[in-house]
């Protein structure tokens, strides 16, 4: 595949990312007769679009984002069919809708890409190293099964490389499943080794994993695995941004994402560019729950409190003074665009 053919690719997998997020928000604003102004691709000057009824379509310039801009969002309103009038179980559904959509996204395309294996490996110990007691895993026995590192689920056999590699350097907790038992190994030092399986040289931890034949519904389970773990990545990114273990200069915007979406559909691997897809999908979905000023999960944050405000009496907030905070939060979240593209660009040229 060439490589303006790659990128093309990669913008018009991201737009429909994007399409798919404010479709959600679209679909349930007009199930709920709320008036839909405009339904913009992008941001920034328009292109093109034409106008069906009352609502504008539109395609704008800028390919890092899009909207559905409904009646009133921010400001009291006459129109009876304004976002501000309709009921707050209506607008909580139309807010957390396109975040829905991308979730569904994400989970339907891992499904279509893991639904023809045959073949899948489970969290099994099938086989151990001779040497595999010197890697720390003294007492545990084929045919345990890995439920949980440090307290975090294993769903995957591929969680367990995961799991080990981001708590590298401090021991670990690992709780097993052993003839239906719960067997617990605390604070235990495991390392990678060079090893012998039977003789043959290996280099790891000193575990070999079950391989079975899978089903629909194993694959099934497997997919909703994978997507569980998407959201997982994305918690721990958020904990090391907050903690500083990385920093904002390590985030990447849409021409990052896109410029990784290139390389990996440059290589015609559609199974890997489809996976990125996914989690990029799921990723969209849990970022825009975060309860920050512009964001879905702000919108919903300010709902809450107003439906909290009406439980004790209390008069609620504004709505133009949410809509202040909104645009503030807006005009940061454009800058924090501007900042990380300057560093996807840059990083790009280097």
């Amino acid at each position: 595949m060439s490589n303006a053919i790659s990128i093309l690719f990669a913008i018009l997998a991201f737009g429909f990312l994007v399409a798919v997020h404010e479709l959600g928000h679209f679909i349930a604003a007009k199930s709920f007769g709320v008036q839909v102004n405009e339904f913009a691709l992008g941001m920034g000057p328009r292109i093109c679009g034409f106008k069906k009824g009352e609502t504008e379509y539109s395609l704008r310039l800028l390919p890092i984002g899009g909207y559905c801009a409904m009646e009133s969002e921010d400001e009291e309103s006459d129109n009876p069919r304004a976002f501000t009038r309709a009921a707050a179980w209506k607008r909580f559904i139309i807010l957390v809708a396109g975040a829905a959509m991308n979730l569904i996204a994400g989970f339907l395309i891992l499904i279509l890409l893991i639904a023809p294996a045959k073949y899948t490996t489970e969290p099994v110990i099938d086989s151990l190293a001779d040497q595999y007691a010197e890697t720390g895993l003294s007492g545990i026995l084929p045919g345990d099964r890995i439920l949980k590192i440090n307290g975090e689920r294993v769903y995957l056999t591929s969680d367990i490389g995961l799991l080990l590699e981001r708590y590298a350097g401090s021991p670990y907790d690992i709780v097993l499943s052993r003839e239906g038992k719960r067997v617990t190994f605390e604070d235990a030092v495991l390392e990678k080794k060079d090893l012998t399986f039977d003789g043959e040289a290996f280099y790891g931890y000193g575990v070999r994993y079950a391989a079975v034949e899978s089903g629909f519904f194993t694959n099934l389970k497997n997919a909703f695995g994978n997507g569980v773990d998407y959201v997982r990545l994305v918690r721990f990114s958020l904990v090391d941004l907050v903690s500083g273990h990385v920093g904002v200069q390590d985030m990447s915007g849409p021409v990052g994402i896109t410029s990784v979406m290139t390389e990996v559909a440059n290589e015609a691997d559609y199974a890997s560019f489809f996976n990125l897809v996914a989690f990029i999908s799921i990723n969209l979905a849990v970022m825009n729950l975060l309860p920050l000023p512009a964001l879905d999960g702000g919108r919903v944050f300010f709902l809450l409190i107003g439906v909290l405000a009406k439980l004790f009496g209390l008069k609620p907030i504004p709505y133009k003074y949410e809509g202040y905070v909104h645009l503030v939060g807006l005009a940061l979240f454009m800058a924090l665009i501007v900042y990380v593209t300057f560093n996807d660009i840059t990083r790009l040229i280097s």
